[in-house]
């Protein structure tokens, strides 16, 4: 995961937030062209829509769960406010948090695939395309997930669960400052994330138990949000007319292996 870590931009990149939008421009569009609901339909075909989005959810935190496990970084007090107030992309750091730095990097990393990848699922499970170059839905996602000051940074530019997402014809004429905010709220949740990561590793002893239960219950966060937003655009969508009988999507691909 080291080198993909590096792809993103290293730690100069995590601490802008700006991996988190280099992540989804990467692995947004192979995950949703990838992505079928019929594998999950017919592994469980008692299930109806709602309760195959529980199983998805359920599997994927469990996922994301033996992760946080398998990091396990301890880190001290000190070593944490290296980390938030280290040096320019992590240059001078020293070796020992510079490796953390890496380590903690490349499990949110893995956690976000995970995350990514379930958000796909949904929306292909309830037929609501998503746009790796226009990723309003995920963003809406995770940060109505995370709350607090990022759900209301959301909300005051009119991104709400389950909502119309912004319409082409109106970004192209709203002004570039305001289009350079709302871009902002991508590497505002990559901050927030890298700033949940390394807190909860500054418990010794307990990191692994604390990263397993986090990476758990965030990702069932995501996962929840996700339900609702595409239930709300899948039936925005419909009642828009947008669509005719058929699929609201294209035909799905070869199903792909269990998560």
């Amino acid at each position: 995961m080291t080198n993909e870590y590096d792809e993103m931009g290293g730690w100069q990149a995590f601490k802008s937030g700006e991996w988190f939008n280099n992540l989804i421009q990467k692995a947004l569009l192979s995950y949703w062209s990838k992505a079928d609901s019929r594998y999950f339909r017919d592994k469980y075909p008692n299930l109806n829509e709602d309760q195959l989005a529980k199983k998805i959810i359920a599997l994927t935190a469990k996922n994301a769960a033996a992760i946080g496990g398998a990091t396990g970084v301890a880190m001290s007090t000190n070593e944490v406010v290296a980390l938030l107030t280290g040096a320019e992309g992590g240059i001078g750091l020293p070796a020992n948090i510079a490796i953390a730095a890496a380590s903690i990097g490349g499990e949110i990393i893995s956690v976000t695939h995970c995350q990514l990848k379930m958000i796909a699922d949904l929306g292909k499970l309830y037929q609501v395309p998503l746009d790796a170059e226009d990723p309003e839905d995920i963003w809406i996602i995770f940060a109505y997930a995370m709350g607090g000051s990022v759900a209301e940074l959301a909300g005051a530019f009119g991104m709400r669960v389950g909502g119309n997402l912004t319409k082409t014809t109106i970004k192209k004429v709203i002004s570039k400052e305001v289009l350079k905010q709302i871009q902002k709220i991508g590497r505002i949740i990559g901050v927030k994330i890298l700033q949940k990561s390394i807190i909860k590793y500054a418990v010794p002893i307990m990191s692994i138990a604390i990263g397993s239960s986090w990476n758990y219950v965030s990702t069932k966060s995501v996962g929840k949000i996700a339900q609702r937003h595409f239930i709300g655009r899948r039936d925005a969508i419909l009642a828009a007319g947008d669509v005719d009988d058929g699929p609201i999507i294209d035909q799905e691909p070869e199903p792909t292996p269990a998560i």
